[in-house]
């Protein structure tokens, strides 16, 4: 018995090298090429866009009193220079631009190098107001890197003008926050 296991073994091992030696992938032609696809057709070319837009946001819901200074370290002195910013305050749900009015509060903000400083005041009377805690839960900045990159050309007060024109140029209203966000594509 063991030497019909041995000379099988032998047999099969025989007839294993005779086949991986006679396949060779040289052997066969390569088939003729197939007939081509229909083309697809070309898309329109689109507007360019400026890429380089972010938003930031900050929690103030417990801020307190007439004058709210929020830390903002990305309003560097290169992007109050350089780049638009749009400033949007959250009451109820809602945003608001600023400098804008919400209910009967005008609210002012002054931009400064990494300090956003938001002043209340009654848009009747012109009276100081001071907001109850969590009236105004969230401040919104939204930076837009300006695209004018030519050099020499236009002031700093020029290039950021340029940001806005072309919102304007688009139709867009800058008071209008979900405009901005979808002229962006950016989330709420």
């Amino acid at each position: 018995m063991k030497n019909v296991i041995s000379k099988t073994k032998y047999v099969l091992m025989a007839l294993i090298m005779v086949v991986t030696f006679s396949c060779s992938p040289e052997d066969g032609a390569d088939g003729a090429q197939g007939p081509a696809g229909p083309a697809g057709q070309d898309g329109t070319n689109g507007q360019d866009g400026n890429a380089n837009v972010q938003t930031f946001t900050f929690d103030t819901s417990t801020e307190d009193g007439q004058i709210w200074n929020i830390d903002a370290p990305q309003l560097t002195q290169d992007v109050l220079d350089n780049d638009g910013v749009l400033t949007y305050l959250r009451r109820g749900g809602s945003y608001y631009f600023v400098p804008g009015t919400s209910f009967n509060d005008e609210i002012k903000a002054v931009l400064l190098p990494s300090i956003v400083q938001l002043l209340f005041y009654n848009r009747l009377s012109g009276a100081n107001v001071t907001p109850a805690v969590g009236n105004y839960d969230l401040l919104k900045l939204v930076i837009i890197e300006s695209s004018n990159t030519t050099a020499g050309r236009g002031t700093s007060k020029s290039k950021k003008q340029n940001v806005f024109n072309e919102l304007k140029a688009a139709g867009v209203d800058v008071n209008n926050y979900n405009e901005v966000m979808d002229y962006y594509g950016l989330d709420y």
